[in-house]
């Protein structure tokens, strides 16, 4: 669902770019990532966006794209000493790639040359004819387990300030969402906590199939055990329950995501679901559908669980 890029500061440099048009197509490429599925390493604790920010413009004008839709990760430093030259930039990206956490270290034409060797290094010119770029997907099969979920969301979770889960059918009392509390625990840091919100419907199917809705103390009731466990790690999330929704969607600030099984999860053998990654229109239209103040899924109730805020 997202990619981690790292870049050599040099990458936005004119002097080392083959043309002027050749080095804004390249960026125009980072943007377009920057829209879609791309998060950016800010190496040495923030060494590298300080950096940029005193290079030129092209390199301030993308920081500031990408810091807007908060694709900027934060990253410690690996190597012992902070980058002075070109090489060193390049040194502190692979290093932080030593276990393949990014899609591609872009750097200018002629240092990608000179590096050949390392395969995920890829000129800033060039982003557009790798093969990598060919096989994009906003699309992505998932087995249907908290284990497989983590693993696809955790820069997602990590990163994000807003994190929507919208799903008629989360449930405490739901034994296909016992593990669902595992994904609202990982979410943020101790620094820094995103608002997170559930919306669920506020009625359930009992054992005959048939939609029974219940009150809000009665929701509230039901969401204790999962209240415990998140005042217990310092988390606060938003219970709305509405009358009337049926879709399933992770909404945050970064991406926004079609879910057809939600988070639940499967117990036995069974294929795998398919998550799809909307458009930023979509994401935008789904932030204002699900805020309480609109009517479209009737009046929500809402009550909050874990930490009080």
């Amino acid at each position: 669902m997202l990619s981690q890029f790292a870049i050599v500061p040099r990458a936005f440099s004119p002097a080392h770019a083959t043309s002027p048009n050749a080095l804004d197509s390249g960026i125009g490429s980072l943007n377009d990532l920057c829209r879609a599925e791309g998060l950016f390493l800010d190496l040495r604790n923030g060494g590298w966006s300080a950096f940029l920010s005193s290079l030129n413009d092209r390199g301030k004008a993308f920081l500031s794209f990408a810091k807007k839709r908060n694709r900027i990760i934060t990253v410690e430093g690996k190597l012992k000493t902070d980058p002075n030259e070109d090489d060193e930039w390049l040194w502190e990206a692979q290093a932080i790639n030593d276990k393949g956490r990014c899609r591609a270290i872009v750097a200018d034409d002629q240092m990608a040359g000179e590096n050949g060797h390392d395969a995920s290094i890829t000129s800033i010119e060039r982003l557009n004819t790798t093969a990598w770029w060919e096989n994009r997907s906003h699309s992505e099969e998932i087995s249907r387990t908290t284990k497989n979920y983590l693993e696809t969301l955790w820069p997602l979770l990590k990163q994000a300030r807003l994190l929507m889960f919208v799903d008629p059918y989360i449930d405490p009392a739901a034994e296909n969402y016992e593990e669902f509390p595992q994904i609202l625990l990982s979410s943020g840091s101790k620094e820094l906590r995103p608002l997170i919100q559930i919306h669920r419907a506020s009625w359930r199917r009992d054992t005959a199939g048939k939609l029974v809705t219940q009150g809000l103390g009665a929701w509230n009731a039901d969401f204790a055990a999962w209240s415990n466990q998140l005042e217990a790690a310092g988390i606060t999330c938003e219970v709305y329950i509405w009358p009337d929704v049926h879709d399933r969607f992770l909404v945050t600030d970064i991406i926004s995501i079609n879910l057809p099984n939600g988070f639940d999860i499967a117990k036995r053998a069974h294929a795998p679901t398919r998550w799809t990654r909307l458009t930023q229109q979509d994401q935008e239209r789904l932030q204002k559908e699900y805020d309480p103040s609109c009517r479209m899924h009737g009046s929500a109730g809402c009550f909050v669980i874990g930490k009080t805020p």
